[in-house]
């Protein structure tokens, strides 16, 4: 029996299968096995189009609205609608279409129906709400199950990645899985390589999960917030009814996080934009901001935005160049500066992480191994916090993008062991 894994990233999507025990990654993007977790409705065929199809279409410059982090809106109250075209979209829809996507992927390559599939999911959707942590669960259940898929499992991310590290032990130890993805910060303390490692049910050997809703795309909008947003009027002055004024931040209290920017399309604020730009003295900046919007540059800005943010992953300064605008502008960025800005997220990345070592009974000596998985746990600021705490041979660096996915597979073998 073929089962199957989607691990469905706020940023990234991976996907897998097991086939009697076999497990299989199988490719989403064009030339890796991740894909982003994009969403673009063309304005000019009327088609969605997925991961690196959505890129393609955004390069070729087609007119349409790009999604993005749809995950993010999972845990929240509202049930985001969206108008493409004559339809109306409810985010239940909205991911369907991702994850019909990702089956057909599954159902090509294996040349069969693929029915039953495990879903990965964070320690906490939501940070203060039980019920609204469950709802969100049960959304993206409602999704999978309207992209054609019969059985839906899920499996916390965390204990998917140490199921995968646990394939190359030979020994028990007891690890501290830090998964940091795009939106969450999750871990695991379990004992792995254990004479049940290959059972189902583990939860004598799970110490402790715990999680909190801060990830890369928090990073994102610091940059966005304190390097950028000046450069796209904010703080600009203003004459109305005989006052000088400053534009203030409630005009980019969405345009600053990725799954809100979609608010920005609204007829309110496109006409609040073009009241500031008339009273505005510097025309020029807050004009970006209108462009942005009606020319479909947010994906070229979003990507200038990342690439900074990994760029200073390596090096202690960059360059974010948004040359896309009729009025180009640059801004440069040192990582100790990135570093101050994200000091609150990462000391709630600290913060959780002592949480859940209290939560397990356990020292930090205790831990023999540290298993970081997720993409922004390259970011130094974030890899700094475990080396400080833990030894720095304890720390395991694997695939930040297929290791939650391959542990998902391994899990819905089990789930569906006939």
């Amino acid at each position: 029996m073929i089962t199957a894994s989607i691990d469905f990233g706020t940023t990234n999507s991976v996907v897998g299968i097991n086939n009697n025990g076999k497990i299989e990654m199988i490719p989403l993007g064009n030339n890796s096995l991740e894909t982003k977790t994009v969403l673009f409705y063309s304005f000019e065929d009327k088609n969605f189009y997925v991961g690196d199809k959505a890129r393609e279409e955004l390069e070729r410059e087609t007119l349409g609205r790009y999604l993005v982090a749809l995950k993010s809106f999972l845990g929240s109250a509202e049930n985001i609608e969206t108008t493409l075209g004559t339809t109306t979209y409810l985010l239940n829809d909205l991911i369907s279409i991702i994850l019909r996507r990702f089956k057909r992927v599954l159902e090509e390559h294996t040349g069969q129906s693929i029915e039953n599939v495990v879903l990965g999911r964070p320690v906490r959707f939501n940070d203060d709400d039980d019920l609204l942590d469950q709802q969100a669960e049960d959304r993206l259940k409602a999704a999978a199950l309207q992209a054609g898929f019969k059985e839906v499992a899920f499996q916390y991310e965390p204990i998917a990645a140490a199921l995968s590290y646990e394939q190359n032990i030979s020994k028990e130890e007891l690890i501290l899985v830090a998964d940091i993805g795009g939106g969450t910060t999750d871990y695991t303390v379990i004992r792995v390589g254990g004479e049940d490692a290959l059972g189902i049910d583990r939860k004598e050997d799970i110490l402790a999960t715990h999680g909190t809703y801060v990830g890369g795309n928090s990073f994102d909008s610091e940059i966005i917030k304190n390097f950028v947003v000046q450069h796209l009027g904010k703080g600009s002055l203003y004459k109305n009814m005989g006052k000088e004024m400053e534009i203030g931040p409630a005009l980019y209290s969405d345009f600053s996080e990725w799954h809100k920017f979609q608010k920005m399309y609204d007829i309110k604020v496109l006409n609040s934009i073009e009241k500031f730009i008339f009273m505005a003295y510097d025309k020029e900046k807050i004009g970006r901001l209108l462009e942005l919007i009606k020319e479909g540059l947010y994906f070229s800005f979003s990507e200038k935005i990342i690439d900074a943010k990994v760029d200073l992953s390596f090096n202690s300064a960059t360059k974010i160049e948004m040359n896309m605008f009729d009025s180009p502008f640059e801004e440069s960025l040192e990582r100790e500066a990135f570093d101050a800005v994200i000091e609150h997220h990462t000391q709630k990345i600290k913060t959780t992480l002592d949480e859940i070592m209290s939560m397990a009974n356990i020292g930090h000596e205790q831990i023999d191994r540290v298993f970081l998985t997720g993409g922004s746990t390259l970011v130094p600021a974030v890899k700094n916090i475990y080396k400080t705490i833990f030894s720095e041979d304890k720390l395991v660096h694997t695939d930040v993008f297929s290791s939650v996915g391959y542990g998902l597979a391994i899990y819905a073998g089990e789930v569906w062991k006939k």
